[in-house]
């Protein structure tokens, strides 16, 4: 008898948990605390695109567990804003665990051991990236349905498919060596960040990786950023991103920081916090609350 009503209750149990982790058609924004990095979720119905997997694979994990439905083994998407260690060191295991249906990332890469791990991991679960450039729209989920979202890469301006054929680790040693030097001479990989716009439950997200104030003169030169709602503070509150100009353009009414509790950079600077508060910004930051969590 007393097996059966533990049975009863291994059922009740599971079945409250299914409930608990039912997909919404409110989309939501995790940005996800994995210390010094970047690693933001967002979820509509049973689509789910995670931007950037920071730089430790039990944090990420940590994170998607908590926010995927745990009988749910795919990811629709995949950003790799850029190829730094903070942005990419936890997609490896990520792209282990998980089945990724797209995968898109800019074209600035640089030599390290961190590149070369994370190349032979995409080789193994063949998951091929695609370069995306200013002008460009993702699109997850059916079209034109409810759980549908859609993204508007407003950055870099231009890509070399050349370069994101490092990630196919299939070029030679010369190859690949012509590659990373063409890449290092086009100057600051931050500068390469993909930036992506959001619009969502009538709200319009900026998330702009580690893109700094090169950058952000240009988007603002070309008059086709938005005021915005939601802010994804560039490069962790560096004091080269976020520029006055640049704020004063998107006028966000919030400002998220991801960044690890007393970092050896010291972000976000107070440069930076002061002049979101200047343009009256509420600022969060995922060193102070840990994991932050938005409904759209």
């Amino acid at each position: 008898m007393k097996k059966w009503w533990y049975g009863i209750g291994l059922i009740i149990g599971f079945v409250g948990m299914v409930i608990s982790q039912r997909p919404s058609e409110r989309a939501r924004m995790v940005v996800c605390d994995v210390g010094q990095g970047d690693a933001i979720l967002i979820i509509k119905g049973s689509n789910q695109v995670l931007i950037d997997g920071g730089p430790s694979s039990d944090k990420i994990l940590s994170c998607l567990e908590k926010n995927v439905p745990f009988y749910d083994r795919s990811l629709e998407l995949i950003v790799l804003t850029n190829t730094d260690f903070d942005h990419m060191n936890g997609l490896g295991v990520v792209l282990q665990r998980y089945r990724v249906m797209q995968f898109v990332t800019s074209d600035g890469v640089h030599e390290s051991d961190a590149l070369d791990k994370f190349i032979q991991i995409l080789s193994e679960n063949e998951v091929v990236p695609v370069a995306v450039s200013r002008g460009d729209t993702i699109r997850v989920g059916k079209s034109k349905t409810s759980s549908e979202l859609v993204f508007d890469v407003l950055w870099p301006p231009d890509t070399i498919e050349q370069n994101v054929a490092i990630f196919g680790g299939y070029l030679d040693k010369s190859q690949r060596e012509q590659i990373l030097g063409a890449s290092a001479k086009r100057g600051n990989l931050n500068e390469r960040s993909v930036v992506l716009l959001l619009l969502e439950g009538g709200k319009k997200i900026l998330l702009t990786g580690d893109s700094g104030d090169q950058a952000e003169k240009v988007l603002v030169d070309k008059g086709n950023l938005p005021d915005i709602d939601i802010l994804k503070v560039g490069h962790h509150g560096s004091k080269y991103a976020s520029s006055l100009k640049f704020l004063e353009k998107v006028r966000p009414e919030l400002a998220i920081i991801s960044a690890g509790v007393k970092n050896r950079y010291g972000h976000p600077t107070t440069e930076t916090l002061g002049r979101l508060e200047q343009v009256g910004a509420k600022i969060r930051r995922t060193d102070t609350e840990g994991t932050i969590e938005i409904q759209l």
